[in-house]
């Protein structure tokens, strides 16, 4: 049992390493980004990254995700293969889409169409290419086993990201933020063409119908799940710019980062995460391994929507832009989402291990269509609220689908526990909200993480156990 944790610990800290900073900078630089943006030009830089994010899965086929899973442990005539075969029909999906976006702009202009869309169309698609660039060079590094340069090439995006946002958002606005991301992004996954040695493995001879089909046949049942996730996180953006403005959408924006840096470090776990269930999914011994880790991690999710949901205020003020103050009503709320968004991750892990992918897109179909019932539904009416609303309802469906469909895989045991720990992140939730008394609020706290800590107390002992035995094991090896 050691052997897994010791590799899951490992391929945590260099994945840690490489995702951290590069996932981070978008939160780190939120003080300087709403400093130097109005309101509503935030949005419009928000609206801008989400249109690239839906359309990358769509022209990309998510072969990103294939580029990863296939090579791995392959001979390297057969990695060249997968990754010159992906690299051509990418190359020729850029084409394809670019000549789309042409029509469209030649549109635009001749209807006199104007949305955040029509006005950047070419960024857009520029985003697009370089992101697409910097994510298909990092899992085809990780899929080879080259996770230093994996995490370095993550030092050096969140490097450049900084350094030009400095000096290009000041001077350029909205249009300097997109091209600092773009130039980041290109920068970075230059450096992991050269330094993994990506160059070598990139030959016109390699270049194999049978080895793309293979990967399109894994990843194309990732393009409607990928929309899926788009209409659950995303779909609200659109929205809220109709009914409301893109000022709404710049406060809706911002409120949002606060709980997705809880979402960030998550997905760093689960880069390794995804590793472990694929080296472990058929030995002995799994399920157990499994609850384990769910256990902890939902505990150390509950703790940090807790802690957000009490602080929300104080991290705004501090933080932000006075003209942004308002976002902070809406992070508790959207902190309850990131718990079921992780738990859907993490419970889909086990779709990689067996290889049905599909079910990434059963799962994502019960959440996509829950967030445009309830995000038209609740915004026209309760506005940033129902917004807020709509994401966690979504991402409830989608975990519970997940669930179900994985249920064949591996059990949940005790779901009572989790049941118990989501209900006291609600009651701490309208504590926050709803008691104005601070020596009330302090008690009800209290007494609610009292509750949280003593319904997890078998584990908490158990990992206390786990910790003393690595330091003993650490200090034995020291002497």
């Amino acid at each position: 049992m050691s052997g897994k944790y010791k590799r899951l610990g490992y391929n945590t800290i260099l994945v840690f390493i490489g995702n951290l900073g590069s996932k981070l900078i978008g939160f780190i630089m939120l003080p300087f980004y709403t400093a130097w943006l109005s309101v509503a030009d935030y949005g419009v830089t928000d609206i801008i990254t989400i249109y690239s994010t839906l359309l990358l899965s769509i022209v990309s086929c998510c072969i990103a995700d294939a580029i990863f899973i296939f090579p791995n442990g392959e001979k390297k005539q057969k990695q060249k293969e997968y990754f010159s075969s992906g690299v051509f029909f990418l190359l020729v999906s850029l084409l394809v889409l670019f000549a789309l976006f042409y029509l469209a702009n030649m549109y635009f202009l001749n209807s006199g169409s104007s949305n955040s869309f029509s006005q950047y169309v070419w960024e857009i698609y520029w985003m697009i290419v370089a992101t697409f660039a910097q994510q298909y060079m990092l899992q085809f590094s990780r899929g080879i086993g080259k996770i230093k340069i994996y995490a370095i090439s993550g030092v050096v995006l969140t490097a450049f990201t900084a350094g030009l946002a400095f000096l290009l958002i000041p001077k350029y606005g909205v249009n300097g933020f997109i091209l600092s991301q773009i130039l980041a992004f290109t920068i970075a996954a230059s450096y992991t063409f050269i330094f993994s040695g990506a160059y070598s493995y990139l030959t016109v001879s390699s270049i194999k119908l049978k080895a793309c089909r293979e990967m399109l046949h894994y990843s194309m049942p990732l393009i409607p799940n990928g929309i899926m996730w788009w209409l659950v996180s995303a779909l609200n953006r659109p929205i809220i710019e109709h009914y409301s403005d893109m000022e709404s959408v710049g406060i809706f924006a911002v409120a949002n980062r606060f709980p997705s840096l809880v979402s960030i470090i998550f997905t760093v776990f689960m880069y390794s995460w995804q590793v472990s269930v694929i080296e472990e999914f058929k030995k002995e011994g799994y399920k157990e391994f499994y609850n384990n880790v769910l256990r902890v991690i939902f505990l150390l999710l509950t703790l940090c929507s807790c802690f957000l949901a009490i602080f929300s205020e104080s991290l705004v003020t501090i933080m932000l832009d006075d003209k942004f103050i308002e976002a902070w009503k809406l992070i508790p709320i959207l902190s309850v989402a990131i718990l079921f968004s992780s738990l859907s991750g993490f419970v889909g892990a086990n779709f990689s291990a067996t290889r049905e992918s599909k079910l990434y897109f059963y799962s994502s179909i019960w959440g996509a269509v829950a967030s445009v019932v309830f995000s038209f539904a609740l915004i026209p009416t309760l506005h940033l609220y129902g917004a807020a609303l709509a994401v966690v309802l979504s991402h409830a469906v989608s975990a519970i689908a997940r669930i179900k469909y994985s249920w064949k895989h591996v059990h949940i045991t005790q779901p009572y526990v989790y049941g118990a720990m989501l209900l006291i992140n609600v009651l701490v939730i309208f504590t926050v909200l709803y008691i104005g008394e601070l020596w009330i609020r302090v008690l009800v706290l209290l007494f609610l993480f009292v509750s949280l800590l003593v319904i997890n107390i078998s584990i908490i002992a158990e990992a206390k156990v786990g910790c003393y035995k690595l330091i003993n094991k650490f200090y034995k090896g020291k002497t």
